[in-house]
């Protein structure tokens, strides 16, 4: 038997609501219940209880299961499992014939058709094909591969029976009728499912991520391309001429429909937003009211009744606000409830026992796991025919062949599943097999966080006076970028040590699948996949425009400071906030930066009051500490009274303290002290801290951290001994009372306070400070500097310097 894989994607599988017993969901009222009866025989009530348990067990199972690092799919596809045959048949019958009848769920299944619809819209609001036009090479040709293999196995697959096979003629058409369905879906890669998965390893940000986006990407639209226009064809020349005919037109229509019609009405209301505001409810509500529409349209066309919305959903300009409406409209519901159910609802028809009793017959199983283990192989040699890594190209080959929620969805729509056929049960046990074990193996091949681990030094203390020298400022506002521009400013860029300074705007992915890094200096733009007009209409809402007030700051600066050694590079970095620290560590390897400025997750108002606290940035930073190769300061702005009009304003002098109490950190700061000492306009004051031991107390050896503090300070007595604006001084304290006493009373003193982050644990002067920390990213030190209370306009630099070849352990709270 030779398939037909074009006929499959659209047309051949159409399911209508005949497949089901149609029962009226009602219940005649808790008074109208006749004695003795169970209100389990009331199918509103049962159907109420159903979705309470198949909402509330996979949660509960979850909340055990993400201790090994399983995926939800996991925990929703398991609690179907265990209240179908498998376990709540069969252990409890009486309870489960009133609970779980084995008639067919309509209405469940209907919910779940409901969620694949608006996951379907989703899907298309967030897929970007411009993603392909900024595709590299590489890109290209495994995502040609990705698409051509399932297409050459399905268009091979020939099954033969022996002669002396002991199945009937009806049971080998029972055969060829699925066998090529389920080789197509389990082989094919979906875009949707690769997303998912990388969003749950929390990949989407990395190198390996963009690539396995990319080359998916290209498959699907390959597909997409050859199921439309080839499938119908095919359907003209072998099947029916006059039906293969009115299909295409039919078709063609259709679509000219959604990509005339409905995309001139996404624009008007676009273009009747306010620049900068959102969506009205009353907009929104229409358009998931044009979705459910354009879902039933495309079913009376004879169309897949998925191909309406999902194309509706690619007419939305990502990142506008219709698409954010939207998607905050819709995905916490289908998210939260309807694709859970649907996971659950699918997996509760598989029946274990049946599977093993009837393996002989399972040719759809068989073959589908076959041709599943071949596009792997096949994927990995291409991969490595790409020069990929072995770990890297086995990562790669899992990623893009993942299986979840698009193919339990494409079982429900496109098989008997509801009604428990044995090949659907085989075809779940693989997706579930192949779900629950994908996402271990990936973790265990790829760490993203290796390539950031230091093996050169690259930091502000070991940087070449003589050299260029490399600075990575992050902002998710002006105000940052002001901050730190006013800050670096000061850092003494001359013309044989110039400042290269790399600005990285940080916006939040919304309304997209697709991370992007924008290289402003190239003209780059976010990628948009419509037309002339639609960025047009969308231009204020886009990603790129969203962040190109930042990028004006940095363009500012770049203009004023050019003849003085400064090179600024404005970038901008969309991706989900959670993931952004991939972002900045990529950007400060790629960069070879020496240092990375990220702004304090704090913001005060002009007379000091906290007006604004992000727990997410906060955990940004924790995640850059850990992660960055090269040094991290976290610059605490408290100057933001002076606003964004501050960076025309030039101070003639700049007051910086560094606070030493010795350590790697600590020498860093006095590095950067040391470089900023070279203005003449900046007043350096370095103030050691110490209990007249080293900071040990008496009796204690001296380390070698202690040798090389010496020798640091040293070094500056010495370079700077005949500069009039540096000074040093020695301040004896015991403990970490006298220490938060002394580094209080320097707050009206300076401008700038330069600290460390990490210290020895056992040191006298910092005795007491860590247990009472409210924030230990900071270091004891920091944590004072950035407490509510200090009541100063001075900003606060926390510096760490490079974490050297050591295991970059994720702190980061998710």
């Amino acid at each position: 038997m030779t398939t037909n894989y074009s006929a499959i994607t659209i047309h051949r599988l159409n399911l209508s609501g005949d497949c089901f017993d149609h029962v009226p969901v009602s219940s005649p009222g808790l008074w109208n219940m006749q004695y003795g009866e169970s209100i389990l025989k009331h199918n509103l009530v049962r159907l109420h209880l159903q979705l309470v348990i198949m909402i509330m067990l996979p949660r509960a199972l979850h909340s055990i299961l993400k201790l090994l690092r399983l995926p939800r799919i996991t925990s929703e596809m398991l609690a179907g499992y265990l209240i179908g045959p498998n376990v709540l048949h069969a252990l409890f019958p009486a309870a489960a014939a009133l609970l779980f009848p084995p008639m067919p769920n309509q209405a469940v299944a209907g919910l779940a058709k409901v969620g694949f619809i608006m996951f379907s819209f989703l899907n298309g609001v967030r897929m970007d094909p411009g993603l392909v036009k900024i595709s590299g090479k590489k890109a290209l040709a495994l995502g040609f591969a990705i698409f051509l293999y399932p297409f050459t196995m399905v268009h091979t697959c020939i099954i033969k029976f022996p002669p002396e096979s002991r199945f009937s003629d009806k049971d080998r058409m029972q055969f060829l009728k699925n066998t090529d369905i389920y080789l197509a879906l389990i082989t094919t890669s979906q875009f949707v499912g690769v997303n998912t998965v990388l969003m749950e390893l929390k990949l989407i940000n990395t190198q390996l991520g963009h690539l396995a986006l990319a080359s998916t990407l290209i498959s699907e639209l390959l597909r997409f391309a050859y199921s439309i226009f080839l499938g119908y064809l095919q359907i003209v020349f072998t099947i029916e001429s006059s039906l293969g005919t009115k299909m295409l037109m039919s078709s063609l229509f259709f679509a000219l429909m959604v990509f005339v019609v409905a995309k001139a009405m996404v624009l008007w209301l676009i273009k009747r937003t306010p620049t900068g505001k959102p969506m009205s409810e009353v907009h929104i509500n229409f358009v998931i009211g044009v979705l459910m529409t354009m879902s039933a349209t495309s079913d009376a066309f004879g169309v897949y009744y998925l191909f309406g919305p999902f194309l509706f959903g690619l007419v939305v300009p990502a990142g506008s606000p219709l698409a954010t409406g939207v998607i905050a409209k819709l995905e916490t519901v289908t998210n939260g409830l309807l694709l859970p159910l649907l996971l659950t609802f699918c997996s509760s028809t598989f029946d274990v026992f049946g599977f093993w009793k009837n393996f002989d017959m399972m040719m759809d199983f068989k073959v589908s796991a076959y041709g599943y283990g071949v596009k792997l192989v096949l994927t990995f040699l291409t991969c490595m025919a790409c020069r990929m890594g072995a770990r890297d190209a086995s990562a790669f080959s899992l990623i893009v062949n993942a299986k979840g929620v698009l193919e339990v969805a494409s079982f429900l729509s496109f098989s008997g599943l509801a009604a428990g056929e044995p090949d659907a049960n085989s075809a779940m046990l693989l997706i579930f097999v192949l779900t629950t074990a994908l996402q271990p193996l990936i973790r265990l091949l790829y760490d993203p966080s290796k390539q950031y681990v230091g093996y050169k030094r690259k930091s502000i203390q070991f940087a070449s006076h003589n050299a260029e020298l490399p600075v990575l400022t992050c902002a998710h506002k002006q105000e940052d970028a002001v901050a730190a521009l006013k800050m670096l400013e000061f850092w003494n860029p001359t013309r044989t040590s110039p400042l290269s300074i790399y600005g990285l705007c940080l916006q939040d992915l919304v309304g997209s699948f697709t991370p992007q890094i924008i290289n402003h200096q190239l003209g780059q733009k976010a990628a948009d996949t419509s037309s002339s007009a639609t960025s047009s209409a969308a231009s204020s809402l886009t990603s790129s425009s969203a962040s190109q007030p930042i990028v004006d700051v940095f363009n500012y600066f770049k203009t004023e400071f050019r003849r003085v050694g400064v090179v600024v590079s404005a970038f901008t970095a969309i991706s989900p906030q959670k993931l952004m620290y991939e972002d900045i560590c990529w950007m400060s390897f790629d960069k070879a930066v020496c240092i990375v400025i990220v702004p304090f997750h704090k913001k005060w108002n002009p007379k000091g009051q906290l007006v604004h606290e992000s727990g997410e940035l906060r955990n940004l930073n924790i995640a850059v500490l850990d992660r960055a190769p090269c040094s991290v300061g976290i610059l605490i702005d408290r100057r933001t009274s002076h606003g964004v009009g501050s960076m025309f304003v030039s101070s003639p002098t700049y007051r910086v303290v560094v606070l030493f109490f010795g350590g790697a950190d600590d020498r860093e700061s006095m590095a950067i002290g040391g470089r900023m000492a070279g203005s003449p306009r900046v007043q350096l004051t370095v103030e050691e801290e110490g209990d007249g031991f080293g900071g040990r107390g008496p009796g204690s050896e001296r380390s070698w951290d202690e040798v090389f503090d010496d020798e640091s300070l040293r070094i500056l007595r010495h370079e700077m001994a005949d500069a009039s604006n540096v000074k040093f001084l020695e301040e004896e304290v015991r403990d970490g009372s006298d220490t938060a006493q002394v580094v209080r009373s320097l707050k009206e003193d300076f401008d700038l306070m330069i600290v460390g982050r990490r210290h020895e644990e056992e040191m006298e002067a910092l005795s007491g400070l860590s247990e009472w920390a409210e924030l230990p990213e900071l270091g004891p030190v920091g944590d004072i500097l950035a407490g509510g209370d200090m009541g100063t306009a001075a900003s606060v630099l926390v510096v760490q310097q490079q974490i050297m070849k050591v295991s970059h352990n994720l702190i980061l709270n998710s």
